[in-house]
């Protein structure tokens, strides 16, 4: 998995913030977020570390403000051996 996929009802322009969980010195990464004229949001996550992480999506729409949070797990790469 490269990418988290969120698809929404509307576009949507925030920010996302990345945190490492359960870990001695945790990452933390901030990501503006703008689906411009589509609904689909998509957040990198290649270079995240293996382990727990947990998303925070703030946007607001209408004049009103949402927040959805999520936790997932990055899994070790497998290597194939050709």
């Amino acid at each position: 998995m490269r990418f988290l996929r969120f698809n929404f009802n509307h576009p949507i322009k925030g920010k996302a913030c990345l945190m490492q969980l359960l870990t001695v010195n945790p990452v933390i990464k901030n990501i503006v977020v703008d689906s411009k004229l589509s609904n689909l949001v998509e957040i990198p996550i290649h270079d995240c570390r293996c382990g727990k992480w947990r998303i925070i999506l703030d946007w607001d729409h209408d004049g009103r403000v949402f927040t959805h949070q999520e936790d997932f797990e990055v899994l070790k790469k497998r290597r194939v051996l050709l």
